[in-house]
């Protein structure tokens, strides 16, 4: 069968796209579980409701500036435990130190405003590692303002109910949900996505995979260095880069403050 997928590019868009496709992988985040009920509601019967319930995780960050002789050469990590992996202390490519994240699970899946108290935890954690007072603040009239402060934030992790990864395919819909994927996506991205491939191409595919041909041979786009990138970023001053006929919004905070900042690999020298 075809699904036919009606979206916007906003909540505020009117204007609908559709789109024809074969198969669906469900790669929506900390909205997985929702995406897979929705489907599961249109097509009773051949996609079950999903298993798990999302379970956010907020990761709260502080960001320091350093000089080139006083940031940590390598991670220093707590031991962790069966929860977590605890608070790192690392540095960037852009001479910035960076003290997080902490995991906090909470029920909104939106939520990403800064706790001043989880701030001051982290400044704590900050000040035992490098035994000098860290501040906590970016408000000068504060008791704990630190003026080497360059930013916070907070990211989401997508938790679920359930300890492992959420990889269920639904074989006669042509739909599978990759849910659950926390930090070690990353270093499982590439076993992931052969899996996901090799799982839909049974339910989708009728010859053996063997026989198959590439309808289209993608080829790589050399990623210009960082300084051109740093440049261009400034000069459009809308928060994105030009890439290979493309623009792309620089979303990730620790990319941002560090090309703000022009240090580091950012500076140019």
């Amino acid at each position: 069968g075809i699904w036919n997928l009606v979206t916007r590019r906003s909540e505020q868009d009117s204007d609908e796209v559709t789109f024809k496709t074969k198969s669906i992988i469900n790669a929506a985040g900390i909205n997985s579980d929702l995406m897979q009920k929705s489907a599961s509601s249109v097509v009773k019967d051949i996609i079950q409701p999903p298993t798990f319930a999302a379970r956010p995780r907020r990761g709260q960050y502080i960001i320091y500036s350093a000089p080139q002789n006083e940031f940590p050469s390598r991670p220093i990590q707590p031991v962790p435990t069966d929860r977590t992996k605890g608070i790192f202390v690392y540095s960037t490519l852009y001479n910035q130190i960076v003290v997080g994240p902490t995991a906090k699970d909470q029920l909104s899946r939106t939520d990403d405003e800064v706790e001043r108290s989880v701030a001051k935890e982290l400044a704590a954690h900050a000040t035992r590692v490098f035994d000098r007072p860290m501040g906590s603040s970016r408000v000068p009239s504060d008791a704990d303002f630190d003026s080497r402060i360059v930013g916070e934030y907070v990211g989401i992790r997508p938790g679920t109910s359930k300890r492992d990864y959420q990889i269920q395919l639904h074989c006669h819909a042509n739909f599978i949900t990759v849910g659950g994927i926390r930090s070690t996506g990353l270093t499982a991205s590439l076993g992931i996505c052969r899996h996901v491939v090799q799982s839909l191409l049974c339910s989708i595919v009728s010859r053996p995979e063997e026989e198959l041909t590439p309808v289209h041979q993608s080829t790589p786009t050399p990623l210009p260095d960082v300084e051109s990138l740093v440049e261009q970023y400034h000069h459009r001053g809308d928060g994105t880069i030009h890439v290979a006929g493309h623009d792309y919004r620089v979303t990730h905070p620790l990319t941002r403050m560090g090309w703000d900042a022009r240090t580091g690999l950012a500076s140019g020298k």
